[in-house]
């Protein structure tokens, strides 16, 4: 009888770990690969700089994510670069595309089980207040920023999303020196909560608390962002509330407020659309703190595709952008301007004009073009011209 019983457990143990091998081995044949070959070449005047910044980068990213294997998945993506010529004369790409080397961005473990997962390790992020790229989960840049964190995802509540996170690492696009960017300690860790419902038909409801903490308790940073988007008739109708709190500001500049409307839609004439925004930040002394990573830079309405959102969150700044949106050919034509008003920060009013072209010319290439023109009031008096061109290739 005892033989019998050892030999069940012995065959049964056998045949699980025969079963796992075999999940184990569809997990990894299940695996999926994706890449992205990336070019740019951008030219820059920045703040009126009597020479302009030329710089020409190549590189792209490969990224590979197994298959389900109880629950559990693995993902690994490795980004890298390389500066083909670079007339940086005044450093005004160092923190974007001057970088030449490879890194590994992402090296996570995701646990799904019902409607819940958790992401550990490194990843990319994309939430109003901690954000990888520029715009949502594309990047016009060769490198994306990335966090070590640990992410909780829910959905168990019908048509809405929680995500709780803490963010103990992050890894910018580039090093300042002409290196990709370390994985450097994020302070003393930062939590973040996030939701998202669409219960209501046609309205999108946002919002977001991010906690920094640094090493004391006069460098802890803390942001709180509120977005709802309506649609009515084809047009897309949408206002934040983003406040913060930054204590590496001097006493009497810690707070900031921002609000912004934002609208989107057909003109009626043709296929011809438009884009208006406006945003507020009210408070006379503080900029406004707009969260972790590159991407959270274009998170106020009136952020310029180019610059990013670095003007209207000024202090006491009044902003408004409009742009029109002409599909032509088989591209998208975008034409814009904004003016930003303040009469507390030494740039004074800012006015900037830029137009983009989007012309995905085959299957998976797409080609950006852009070109903004800035002019400052006080200080650089001197315009600033930037043209970039993108390429790329999505595998």
């Amino acid at each position: 009888m005892k033989k019998i019983v050892k030999l069940s457990l012995v065959t049964s143990l056998a045949l699980i770990s025969s079963v796992n091998a075999q999940n184990l081995s569809e997990a990894f044949s299940n695996s999926k690969v994706k890449g992205e070959i990336k070019a740019e070449y951008s030219n820059s005047n920045f703040l009126g700089n009597k020479k302009s910044d030329n710089i020409t980068a190549v590189g792209g990213s490969l990224g590979i994510i197994t298959g389900d294997f109880y629950g559990f998945k693995a993902g690994a993506t490795f980004q890298t670069s390389s500066i083909i010529d670079d007339k940086n004369n005044s450093n005004v790409f160092a923190n974007d595309l001057d970088a030449s080397g490879a890194v590994l961005s992402e090296a996570y473990i995701d646990y799904t089980i019902s409607k819940t997962s958790l992401k550990a390790g490194r990843q990319y992020i994309y939430t109003p207040l901690v954000s990888t790229a520029i715009d949502g989960k594309s990047s016009e840049s060769i490198l994306k920023d990335s966090f070590e964190a640990y992410v909780l995802t829910n959905t168990d509540i019908p048509d809405t999303t929680l995500v709780a996170g803490y963010i103990n690492k992050y890894q910018g696009k580039t090093n300042s020196i002409g290196d990709t960017g370390d994985f450097d300690k994020f302070q003393d860790g930062a939590y973040t909560i996030y939701a998202k419902n669409t219960s209501i038909k046609d309205l999108t409801l946002q919002a977001q608390y991010l906690k920094e903490n640094g090493q004391t308790s006069a460098s802890d940073k803390e942001a709180l962002y509120l977005q709802a988007d309506y649609v009515i008739a084809g047009h897309n109708i949408s206002a934040q509330v983003l406040t913060s709190t930054d204590k590496t500001q001097a006493s009497d500049a810690q707070d900031g407020k921002l609000f912004g409307l934002k609208a989107m839609g057909p003109l009626g004439i043709g296929k011809l659309a438009y884009i208006a925004a406006y945003t507020s930040s009210t408070d006379k002394h503080a900029p406004v703190y707009t969260g972790a990573g590159a991407g959270t830079s274009d998170t106020p309405f009136t952020a310029m595709p180019v610059h990013g959102g670095g003007v209207p969150v000024r202090a006491d700044t009044d902003t408004i952008v409009g742009g029109i949106i002409a599909p032509i050919a088989n591209s998208t034509v975008i034409a814009y301007a904004g003016h930003s008003a303040s009469k507390t920060h030494a740039l004074g009013d800012v006015d900037a004009v830029g137009a983009m072209i989007i012309y995905p010319f085959y299957k998976n290439f797409l080609l950006k073009v852009n070109y903004e023109h800035v002019e400052t009031e006080k200080v650089f008096k001197e315009d600033t011209d930037t043209t970039r061109i993108y390429l790329s290739y999505k595998f």
